[in-house]
């Protein structure tokens, strides 16, 4: 069995089903404690991107939410922890897959089209919200300086 396998499975059997059993919202995986379990030395690159991977939390039924300690470089280490969110039975196919890739047809930029069209059209439309937007913030800064320096100007004759 590859590495990755079995990091994989002893994860879920030793991690994701015992907290699933206690109700648990979510779970910490400290690589270092993982890869003693499996008596392994040398192995933590291995045990770090497998916990990492999408294809682990697909399997796992988890969601990872944050990855806490180890080196600034945010590297491999004994010292990292993941934190992972336990996802529901009803969410598993909900997960996003990063092994996905975009379509080139535009298709998904397209589907955001329009998406805020009911709330622009509440504030009056697009370019009427931008004007109130703007008339609120106040003058550009470089109005404003031509503005005093006109004033200036007009106060010295």
């Amino acid at each position: 069995m590859r590495p990755t396998e079995e990091t994989t499975r002893h994860a879920i059997k030793a991690y994701v089903q015992p907290a699933r059993e206690r109700g648990d919202k979510t779970i910490r995986i400290r690589v270092g404690n993982l890869q003693k379990e499996l008596g392994w030395t040398g192995r933590t690159p291995s045990v770090f991107s497998t916990l990492k991977s999408q294809p682990f939390q697909k399997e796992a039924g988890v969601e990872l939410i944050e990855k806490r300690g180890g080196p600034a470089s945010g590297g491999p280490s004994t010292t990292v922890e993941f934190v992972y969110r336990i996802v529901r039975p009803d969410e598993q196919n909900q997960i996003p897959n990063s092994q996905t890739k975009p379509v080139p047809d535009g298709s998904g930029l397209k589907a955001l089209f329009g998406i805020l069209a009911g709330t622009f059209r509440k504030l009056g439309g697009g370019e009427a919200f931008l004007r109130a937007e703007r008339a609120a913030w106040g003058p550009d800064p470089w109005e404003k300086l031509n503005r005093e320096r006109k004033s200036k100007t007009e106060s010295q004759r």
